[in-house]
């Protein structure tokens, strides 16, 4: 297995992103090139981001929540290098956009079906783990595993073997909101919570080294 890695991610507030720069420290101190990009809320982004995601080893793909589901700009960018073509295509035909999109939706003359096929994922696929930071007051972790499983179903889409999900706490109001699942979470992602990251992904990669050996 080669040693290069993508991490790709939204984030709002700054929590995911705390988590993403650990999560690339981490690769980093294990020798892996890791390269990292922002997903904002614009076409270049989305429709024309400066990678192609499937020349990548291990791939890490992160987002804060809304409304218990990933940011959609994560969600859009992942479907357009899925279905291979704009993803308001798509969209379009559940009367659904990108609101935040303006310029002209291409032609298209492709049969979106023709995008599907059976996928069969096999010990020697390349790598992927999801995270997700979250206000969980509710139900705590619980409201985060919607949005990871969603993460790891659009990613091995793309032929990436999901070994791993991660999540964690991240501040979403300045109140200690003391009635909620988790209490006051205003340092959070704090610095167990960046070590707790750390630990996941050196746990992963020392389990694809004992494969490979």
């Amino acid at each position: 297995m080669g040693k290069k890695c993508l991490i790709t991610y939204a984030s709002f507030t700054g929590n995911t992103e705390k988590v993403a720069q650990r999560i690339k420290a981490t690769f980093e101190n294990q020798g892996w090139q890791c390269d990292i990009f922002k997903v904002r809320k614009n076409a270049d982004d989305i429709l024309r981001p400066p990678f192609d995601i499937r020349q990548y080893d291990f791939v890490c793909i992160g987002s804060g929540l809304r409304a218990h589901l990933p940011y959609n700009e994560v969600l859009n960018m992942l479907r357009g290098f899925i279905w291979g073509f704009d993803p308001r295509i798509t969209l379009g035909f559940r009367d659904e956009t990108i609101p935040y999109i303006t310029e002209p939706i291409p032609k298209h003359n492709k049969d979106p079906k023709e995008a599907h096929r059976k996928i069969v994922l096999s010990p020697d696929s390349p790598k992927a783990v999801v995270f997700i930071t979250y206000g969980g007051y509710e139900f705590g972790a619980k409201e985060a595993d919607p949005a990871l499983r969603l993460l790891a179903l659009e990613i091995e889409h793309m032929g990436f073997q999901c070994i791993g999900r991660f999540c964690c706490p991240g501040k979403y109001l300045n109140d200690p909101t003391p009635r909620t699942f988790h209490g006051d979470i205003r340092d959070r992602p704090n610095e167990k919570d960046l070590l707790k990251a750390q630990m996941f992904i050196e746990e992963k990669l020392e389990e694809i080294a004992d494969r490979t050996r």
